[in-house]
């Protein structure tokens, strides 16, 4: 019997070690519903990626509360070389502070950043509003309902705020993705909302004005939020690439370095340039830094917006 409890715990360890050898294929979690920005990046980013890799990759949407079953996979996956998550900066940098949750910003190993974009004020072009003094307005008699890509999300943190500081009076709708968002604001369900301007260049929306301290080349027209007389309220989305803690430094390595030669290439480049997606690499050092820095900052708009207590 002694003999079996031994064979059985070699085999155990046989399977653990097998499980963290680097395999043929790479399973990329995107925690958003397909169609919306962060889907739409990293689809564009993956083919590419996976040849500088030299493997076969799938994108899987994996959807829900606000992006964190879908990041809360990749860090469960501890040790795992075949899974990474192209990662939105809410699920990292503000769902810790709103959840209890099995994972937070130290959970990760940190590959590289990838975009980051403004976030816009829009709406649906056969929308009869074209200026926030108009949207504002109209919401004092009929307050609006906004959507995000869910409770918690940068989109709905950006209209918070933008509710908080001004005379919007709107709600809150939250969706499993920009994609659906996105739909049901072409529906009316909702008839405002947040996010960037791949999401801009995707659908056919006006934009009202930007989350930034300065107007944006590109939309010259629409004004930065502190010109409307409001507090500066700078809000961006951006994404990364993280693997799960325990992976090999050669590994880790190897996911850098494919990403950096997949935000060279040609073909994002042009991607990029159509979508309007602002490539903003930062290698894993820096990333991690930054990720612990948003996290901070984010956790004191929470407070001042009373998403968080």
């Amino acid at each position: 019997m002694k003999t079996l409890r031994y064979s059985l715990a070699a085999l155990t360890l046989i399977g653990t070690v097998h499980t963290a050898v680097a395999a043929d294929t790479l399973d990329i979690v995107v925690p958003f519903a397909a169609g919306g920005a962060t889907d739409i990046v990293a689809r564009s980013f993956e083919p590419v990626f996976s040849q500088q890799m030299g493997v076969t990759s799938v994108v899987r949407n994996v959807a829900g509360a606000s992006a964190t079953v879908g990041t809360a996979e990749v860090a469960d996956n501890e040790g795992n070389p075949n899974i990474i998550g192209y990662e939105p900066a809410g699920a990292l940098t503000i769902q810790p502070s709103l959840k209890n949750l099995p994972y937070g910003p130290d959970s990760f190993t940190y590959i590289c950043r990838t975009v980051s974009n403004p976030m816009f004020l829009m709406v649906s072009k056969s929308s009869d509003i074209e200026s926030f003094q108009q949207l504002a307005d109209a919401s004092q008699e009929y307050p609006f309902l906004y959507g995000s890509s869910g409770p918690g999300t940068l989109p709905h943190l950006a209209m918070a705020a933008l509710v908080a500081n001004s005379d919007l009076k709107a709600e809150h709708v939250p969706y499993s993705g920009s994609g659906p968002a996105m739909n049901a604001l072409a529906g009316d369900e909702i008839q405002v909302m947040a996010d960037t301007e791949t999401i801009l260049e995707n659908y056919d929306l006006r934009p009202l004005a930007v989350f930034a301290d300065q107007r944006v080349e590109g939309y010259e027209d629409v004004p930065a939020i502190q010109e409307l007389g409001l507090p500066s309220m700078e809000f961006a989305v951006w994404q990364g690439v993280v693997a799960p803690q325990g992976i090999s430094e050669e590994r880790a390595s190897q996911y850098a370095e494919a990403c950096k030669e997949t935000l060279e290439s040609d073909h994002f480049l042009e991607f990029a340039e159509r979508a309007k997606a602002d490539i903003a690499y930062l290698g894993p050092d820096d990333f991690k830094a930054f990720v612990q820095q948003r996290f901070e900052a984010n956790q004191q708009v929470l407070r001042d917006t009373g998403l968080m207590q």
